[in-house]
């Protein structure tokens, strides 16, 4: 509602205050204008929000996304819905290979804007409707609640924060102190001397400044992290035009947007920055964009996906049980699924070095090192032989027909997709790019597949060895056996993305800046307040990194 402040205007006038309200469709009123008497030379002050947008669209990491059943069979149903972290455990640990390949298919899958959304207002004036589209209509209902609820609420709120907290401050006729973004100013954010940024550009209170003549509503673009990320980048290009049209021609009558300056800002949070930088470069997206923020970007890709792969996720603790514990569970699913794939190192990972090792492969008793001529695609990905092998077409089926007809369709998933995709996207950026990543916790930076016993005597039977999800047993002709464990170099990274996947991105021209900070994968956006932004240098980074990109936007 408008707040109405009565004071001296210091000449003894009448001075009122009147903060703006505004309607349904973005509009700004002021209410409570009254009557006063002529002698009385009372003054009404019209506090003036800001009126010119620029839109930012949140794109979350793989298996982020709500997804439903299309409803080509029956009623639409959920099949992965993150409104709670144990509702997803109990929805998903145990289930077997067979139940998972049939729910989590690109094929019959769509993208579910049903799910819970944070109802926190962490701004002066909401932002959940009149001032903005609600934010289901911004698509937050279709991304994981328990996984990015809060951060959307406190990140749109830190959007809003400064320029409102200002006009209240003001109407209220007290000082008070700034909003979050007063904070950055001045401050470094570089961590000790190992990990300063190149030629860091603090945030001057000149920019600031500049930042607060812009409103900054948040949108979501979910996907569906099964399919093609080709094709949910071709659908992120339909939805900036979306939301561009939504300020130009509907929201606020057409007076959202700077003349000439119908631009979004994206905001990635791992391999959302893969789909991003696609429409971006490839799919003709990127005049259409103010700028780009990747968050632990898989940049060149990740020996993490292959592991996950080979022997499913059972050392990721509950994560890992919804991902799927065993190769059993998973193998199956990630087959068919181009997005997850697309996670896979490319030939650039590491120069082309090999990042796969299996120890004592070779007859001659030296190890196995994969790629050894610079190309995963036929050597790891499409070999349909070696034991170590990413795919085994009969990991849950053992028809000789299935088998045969799963490798002929992972095999032009791979070829057609994958590859194709990996390839495309070879050091093409945003030109006007930030980016965060983790470097501080061990990571799948090389793989190596260690023999744990000596040859021993194969029993007969089934099911001779009991072993956990990531050892293999490997016959050795005639009667022979190996034992091996997949094992990690635990290189510095997220956990999940290791530093050497940044290698092409930290090289790249079109990059403004880059920080190596202290972040989890999964958690890189985790924040708790307003308050709790200055503990998290990835948000004041992100945070920065937008205030930097609008100085290009002339103010009307």
């Amino acid at each position: 509602m408008a707040e109405e402040k009565t004071a001296g205007a210091g000449d003894g006038q009448p001075s009122t205050c009147i903060l703006p309200e505004w309607e349904h469709n973005g509009l700004v009123k002021w209410k409570g204008i009254q009557n006063q008497k002529k002698s009385l030379d009372a003054q009404v002050v019209l506090l003036q929000p800001p009126i010119r947008v620029i839109p930012v669209i949140f794109l979350p990491g793989v298996m982020g996304t709500n997804l439903m059943s299309d409803g080509s069979s029956k009623r639409e149903q959920p099949i992965w819905r993150g409104d709670s972290e144990v509702g997803v455990y109990f929805k998903w640990a145990g289930q077997d290979g067979n139940r998972r390949r049939k729910l989590l298919s690109p094929d019959t899958t769509k993208v579910d804007n049903r799910g819970d959304i944070n109802q926190n207002i962490y701004s002066p004036f909401s932002d959940d409707g009149n001032l903005f589209p609600t934010r289901r209509e911004r698509g937050w209902g279709g991304v994981l609640s328990f996984s990015y609820g809060k951060f959307l609420s406190v990140f749109q709120g830190a959007l809003l924060d400064d320029w409102q907290r200002d006009m209240v401050n003001y109407a209220a006729r007290v000082g008070g102190k700034g909003g979050i973004l007063s904070q950055l100013v001045g401050a470094r954010l570089s961590e000790d001397k190992a990990t300063k940024i190149a030629d860091e550009s603090v945030m001057t209170q000149q920019e600031l400044d500049h930042f607060r003549n812009f409103l900054f509503p948040l949108h979501v673009y979910g996907y569906n992290w099964l399919q093609d990320n080709k094709t949910s980048a071709e659908g992120l290009v339909d939805y900036i035009e979306e939301v561009i049209d939504l300020y130009t021609h509907q929201h606020c009558h057409g007076m959202a947007f700077p003349a000439g300056q119908e631009k979004v800002i994206i905001v990635t949070h791992s391999m959302g920055g893969l789909v991003a930088r696609y429409a971006s470069q490839i799919s003709g997206a990127q005049d259409k964009i103010l700028g780009i923020v990747h968050g632990v970007i898989p940049d060149i890709g990740s020996p993490a996906a292959y592991r996950r792969m080979k022997v499913g996720a059972k050392q990721e603790g509950m994560a890992g049980a919804v991902l799927g514990n065993t190769a059993q569970e998973l193998m199956p699913v990630l087959a068919r699924a181009p997005a997850p794939l697309q996670l896979l190192p490319s030939a650039k990972y590491l120069g082309g070095a090999p990042w796969l090792t299996v120890e004592g492969g070779n007859e001659d008793g030296t190890d196995i090192k994969l790629p050894k001529r610079r190309d995963p695609f036929s050597e790891i990905y499409l070999n349909e032989t070696l034991w170590c092998r990413l795919y085994e077409a009969d990991i849950i089926d053992k028809d000789a027909a299935e088998i045969k007809r799963n490798w002929n369709a992972y095999s032009d998933l791979i070829s057609k997709a994958v590859q194709r995709f990996i390839e495309k996207l070879d050091n093409k950026y945003h030109p006007n790019t930030y980016a965060f990543y983790g470097h501080k916790i061990g990571s799948d930076g090389t793989l190596s597949w260690n023999r744990i016993t000596q040859v021993y005597l194969k029993k007969t039977g089934d099911n001779d060895l009991k072993l956990p999800n990531n050892y293999r047993e490997v016959p050795l002709p005639p009667h022979g056996a190996q034992v091996y464990r997949l094992g990690s170099s635990n290189t510095p990274g997220d956990g999940t993305v290791p530093v050497e996947s940044l290698n092409a991105i930290r090289q790249s021209r079109s990059i403004k800046s880059v920080l190596a900070t202290n972040v989890d994968h999964q958690g890189a956006y985790n924040v708790n307040s307003l308050n709790d932004i200055p503990n998290k240098p990835a948000l004041k980074f992100t945070l920065r990194a937008i205030v930097k990109m609008v100085q290009e936007v002339p103010v009307p």
